[in-house]
């Protein structure tokens, strides 16, 4: 099967949910803080972060990670990730973050999401958790297709 028609086919599937994911949304809009990552806890499913109500970021919990393991990690944990001031598969983000926001690299360590008012956006999925994986590749594939300049990955 030719993937580019696939992806494209999936695009066309997926095309409304993900132009609601990417369009922010003020009322659906989370904070990084305790209480509204506990909104999130045990869901699954992939998510936007935003910056001034600009998207900047997709990523995902609950998919399958390298190697076919399963993520144990669900929203809330994958998200206070963000927060944190360790490497804890944050350090792409906080590097794409000071690039673009021209930054003093040296702070790498210290920016935290609930410090710079970054807010995010999700869509849970149920069911197969490759699934996820698929949604997010697609997130960012539609992210190309509209010129949503994202630093994850492309």
């Amino acid at each position: 099967m030719n993937g580019d028609k696939k992806i494209a086919e999936l695009l066309d599937d997926y095309k409304k949910p993900l132009k609601k994911l990417f369009k922010y949304d003020k009322s659906n809009a989370l904070n990084f803080d305790k209480e509204s990552r506990n909104k999130v806890q045990e869901q699954k499913g992939i998510f936007v972060i935003f910056n001034n109500k600009k998207p900047i970021f997709v990523g995902q919990a609950g998919g399958f990670m390298t190697g076919y393991k399963l993520t144990q990690k669900d929203l809330s944990d994958k998200l206070a990730q963000f927060n944190l001031k360790s490497d804890a598969g944050t350090t792409k983000f906080r590097r794409g973050f000071v690039a673009q926001n021209n930054l003093d690299e040296s702070d790498l360590k210290n920016i935290k999401a609930e410090d710079y008012g970054l807010k995010f956006q999700y869509i849970k999925v149920k069911g197969n958790p490759a699934m996820i994986n698929t949604l997010e590749i697609l997130a960012l594939e539609y992210a190309k297709d509209n010129d949503i300049k994202l630093y994850n990955f492309l």
